[in-house]
Order: C-alpha cells, then sequence, then structure tokens
C-alpha cells in the first residue's frame, strides 16, 4: 500500500476551506492565490483516494472523510506550531560556551571586571576567554566573538560598534616628581617615552591646540610588543606614553597614572568593534554578549558612541 504524507500547508488548505466554507475566503485570510488552496486540496483528494470536498454553488461540503481528515490535521497543525514555538524558545536560549577573543590588555582591565555581571545575568552561558595580542582567526581559532580596534571593508564578519574612546599620555605621579611635568609637546623630546612596538622606532604623536594641528617626532628609548607591557611600563616610572582613556582610567582614579599634556589633546577618537561571523550573528549566546559588551563599554568603561566624524587620528 502506498504511504502517503501529506504536506502541512495543504491541511491548512483544506481546514480553513471548510471553516470558511469557501476557498477564496480562505486564500484571503492565508494571503495566497485561491489556485493554491485548490491544488492543495487536489494533492490531498489524489494522496488519500476519496473526496473530502463536494463543489457546488452554494459553496463547498465537507464529505466524512473530509470532516475526519480537518480534525486530525487541527490537532496535528496545533502541535507543529507548539513545537516551532518551544524551538524558537529554545533558540533564543542564552546556553552554552562562547569563546571571547581580545589582547590581554582589554581581557584584563576591561572584560574581566564585568564578568560577575554577564554571569550573574546569564547564568547557563560559558565563557572561554582567548588573550592574544596578535589578531585571531575567527574560522582557524573557533572564535565566536573578538573585540578588535579596526575591522577594515571584511565582508567576511559581522561588526558592531561598541563605543569610541581617545587614547591619551600618562605617566607616573613617580616619574613627574623625579623629571617634571612637560608643559608643551615639544618638551618631549627632553623625557624618556614609551612606544609601542607597532608604530616602529620612530613615532609621531598628534596634538591640537587653540584649532591647530601639532605633530611632534620621537625616537622612544623603550618599546614592548603590546599594551600591557606599554601599562605596566608606565607604572613602574619608565616614561610617558600613550594609552587608551578606558584602559588608564582605573590607575588614574587610583592616582597611579597621570594624564600628560591635557590641555593639548587632540581629541580624536577611536571605536572598540565586536566581531563575529555572519553565520554566528543570531545565535543567542553571541547576541546576548555583544549586547552586554556594547552596555559595558557605555556604562563602565567610559566609551561614547561612536561618531564617524571623529575616528582616527593620533597618538595611537
Amino acid at each position: 500500500m502506498r504511504h502517503f504524507l501529506p504536506d502541512p500547508s495543504d491541511l491548512r488548505w483544506l481546514v480553513r476551506s471548510i471553516e470558511l466554507q469557501s476557498f477564496s475566503a480562505a486564500a484571503r485570510e492565508l494571503d495566497v492565490a485561491v489556485s493554491v488552496v485548490t491544488r492543495g486540496v487536489d494533492r490531498l483528494e489524489a494522496g488519500y483516494g476519496a473526496t473530502l470536498l463536494r463543489r457546488s454553488t452554494h459553496g463547498l461540503t465537507p464529505t466524512a472523510e473530509g470532516l475526519e481528515l480537518a480534525q486530525e490535521a487541527r490537532e496535528l497543525l496545533s502541535r507543529l506550531e507548539d513545537i516551532s514555538a518551544s524551538m524558537l524558545k529554545q533558540r533564543n536560549r542564552v546556553v552554552g560556551a562562547l569563546r571571547l577573543a581580545s589582547s590581554h590588555e582589554i581581557c584584563e582591565e576591561l572584560v574581566v571586571p564585568q564578568l560577575a555581571r554577564l554571569r550573574a545575568k546569564h547564568p547557563q552561558l560559558r565563557i572561554e576567554l582567548v588573550a592574544e595580542d596578535r589578531v585571531a582567526d575567527l574560522v582557524t581559532d573557533g572564535i565566536d566573538v573578538a573585540l578588535r580596534t579596526t575591522v577594515g571593508n571584511s565582508e567576511a564578519v559581522v561588526a558592531r560598534a561598541l563605543g569610541a574612546f581617545e587614547r591619551r599620555l600618562f605617566a607616573s605621579p613617580e616619574y613627574l616628581r623625579q623629571k617634571g611635568v612637560p608643559a608643551h609637546p615639544h618638551e618631549l623630546h627632553q623625557h624618556q617615552t614609551v612606544a609601542h612596538t607597532a608604530q616602529g622606532p620612530v613615532v609621531t604623536w598628534g596634538f591640537r591646540k587653540g584649532g591647530k594641528k601639532l605633530q611632534v617626532t620621537l625616537r622612544p628609548p623603550l618599546a614592548a610588543n603590546s599594551t600591557a607591557l606599554v601599562h605596566q611600563a608606565l607604572l613602574a616610572g619608565a616614561g610617558i606614553g600613550v594609552l587608551s582613556v578606558p584602559l588608564a582610567a582605573a590607575d588614574v582614579a587610583k592616582g597611579h597614572l597621570v594624564e600628560v599634556l591635557a590641555p593639548y589633546a587632540a581629541g580624536a577618537t577611536h571605536t572598540m568593534y565586536a566581531v563575529s561571523l555572519p553565520n554566528l550573528r543570531n545565535a543567542a549566546r553571541v547576541r546576548a554578549v555583544i549586547d552586554f559588551l556594547q552596555e559595558a563599554a557605555r556604562r563602565h568603561w567610559g566609551m561614547a558612541k561612536e561618531n564617524p566624524s571623529q575616528t582616527g587620528g593620533t597618538p595611537a
């Protein structure tokens, strides 16, 4: 005996046609052509080898087989809707593991202090931190979300701006007591400076005063290949160097670091992004973590909403 498996849509056409006593009324309600409804019922009749509806000028009249099938179909369609709702609810649950990648400095200074709040909000979420100063490859490294300050124009990733920040000059109070506080950017030539090796042996730091731009080119005697090391060197009194304002904020509040040449700050902003793969953009755990990080950036990291007209610039 031939096994017939009906299309749920065809069952829906049958049920609503019987209930509304009209193919055209069912078609209007379901926003399809009348021919779609009639062909669906025809497929059911051919598949079951039975007449389900009698057509006449007075409308539609269900046969005994049609009434029986319609009753079974109602129960089946209701069950299918329950399954869909259950799966949607499951898909929107924030559960499972999420691998979050960023530099050591961002992980330690910004992300880790927020983990307790994130875990409290999503207790079934397991966070795996991947702290590296190289740019992680989302595919080969199995990264769900990465924090970056540059994304380029690649269509291979989806980037959400978390917030805008500035980079400024800082030094320890002890260094400034010993070496003095520079009053003008050109006085940096008389000071010890610390830079990131990515900038090369010669760095150019930008400033602004009275609407005029000013640049100072220096050859720092100390350089490090990570922002975390630059930060530690400044805390140790090694000299004057550049840090992002969010990363320096805690040490400034504690009096461990002091901003230098604040009146000459360039005011250029940079953007932090949360980056993920396109196929994960709707995953509940990814959306939840990025939403949380965006809130943390604005409320706890002191970042402003991105203003594209102000991004870029130096010092970097």
